[in-house]
């Protein structure tokens, strides 16, 4: 029997919960070593996979028990062609890895009982070289052909959206966003950005946003922000119309700079009430924001706090 297709975000103002802190979830509560910062490859050993099954389901099951529809996404980040050859991937056996990825999100919602209408399979991409480098070789066709691989498998593995997560380079969104339109998938945008309010390249967030729709003729379904806390993009957003194609939030729960966090050696989990509270804050001045989960430092309390959060005050 052929999947049921589910609703997708752009697609309606329903709450969506996502994921957390896939990376800093695996290093600091369950011990695993991420070379390259990659969990994809996890699932070739058998503790490590069930660690990854256990932290899907109780996200799942947190969807479940709120009746939100659920986004699978994050751990293919680091499943694309350069991250995969330093792990010694040939280009057929990282396809592979992708598809197990998905396979492992399907198993998850299976047990948590999500149905098919609320079970969204997202392709996750991460930027082809660091997240917190400013990438100036990185051209909009570059990176429509580097990351067309990707999402070719994605669709080919009955991906629902493709979700670019930490990119701090329009261009690098550009070409995702229309290496994605080609293949006839929808696709997310998730900025990263500084201290300065500021992505890594310089731009404001709403001078990104622009810029990729102006290139793409508004190709993304919509756009999100991630891997920073709500004290540092709030005061980013305004009430014009480019912040309402913002759709979705997953922030630190720390309010430390990336430098400072990424040397810690440590997990900063922060607060999780004060965190869903400042969710709520967000959505109330922002009511096109329905997708929700976390970066690094959060797991499952901060999206269930979050979630309950949002769900009492809509």
């Amino acid at each position: 029997m052929a999947r049921t297709s589910p609703r997708l975000p752009h697609q309606t103002d329903d709450i969506f919960l996502t994921d957390g802190g896939t990376e800093t979830w695996l290093m600091y509560k369950r011990g695993f070593e991420l070379p390259h910062f990659s969990a994809f490859h996890l699932l070739n050993d058998e503790p490590s996979a069930a660690a990854l099954q256990e932290y899907y389901t109780a996200f799942a099951r947190i969807a479940v028990d709120l009746g939100t529809p659920f986004i699978f996404d994050s751990l293919t980040y680091r499943a694309s062609r350069d991250w995969g050859a330093l792990l010694g991937y040939s280009p057929q056996d990282l396809a592979e890895m992708n598809r197990r990825c998905f396979d492992l999100y399907r198993t998850c919602a299976q047990a948590a009982g999500l149905t098919d209408e609320n079970t969204v399979i997202s392709g996750c991409i991460g930027p082809k070289g660091d997240a917190y480098e400013t990438n100036d070789d990185i051209t909009a066709q570059s990176a429509e052909d580097y990351h067309r691989e990707q999402i070719d498998t994605f669709a080919d593995a009955g991906a629902d959206i493709v979700t670019a997560l930490t990119l701090n380079s329009t261009q690098e969104a550009i070409g995702i966003a229309k290496a994605a339109d080609r293949v006839g998938i929808p696709s997310v945008i998730a900025f990263t950005l500084e201290k300065n309010r500021k992505l890594q390249s310089g731009e404001t967030l709403k001078q990104a946003i622009e810029t990729v729709d102006a290139a793409t003729d508004s190709a993304p379904a919509y756009y999100m922000i991630n891997c920073s806390h709500p004290v540092d993009f709030g005061p980013a957003l305004d009430a014009a119309p480019w912040s309402d194609r913002i759709r979705g939030l997953r922030a630190n729960a720390s309010t430390l700079d990336h430098g400072t966090l990424c040397k810690l050696g440590h997990l900063e989990e922060g607060n999780p009430d004060e965190l869903a509270d400042q969710y709520v804050e967000l959505r109330t001045a922002h009511p096109r924001m329905n997708v929700f989960g976390g970066c690094c430092g959060t797991d499952h309390v901060h999206v269930e706090k979050i979630g309950r959060a949002l769900l009492a005050a809509a």
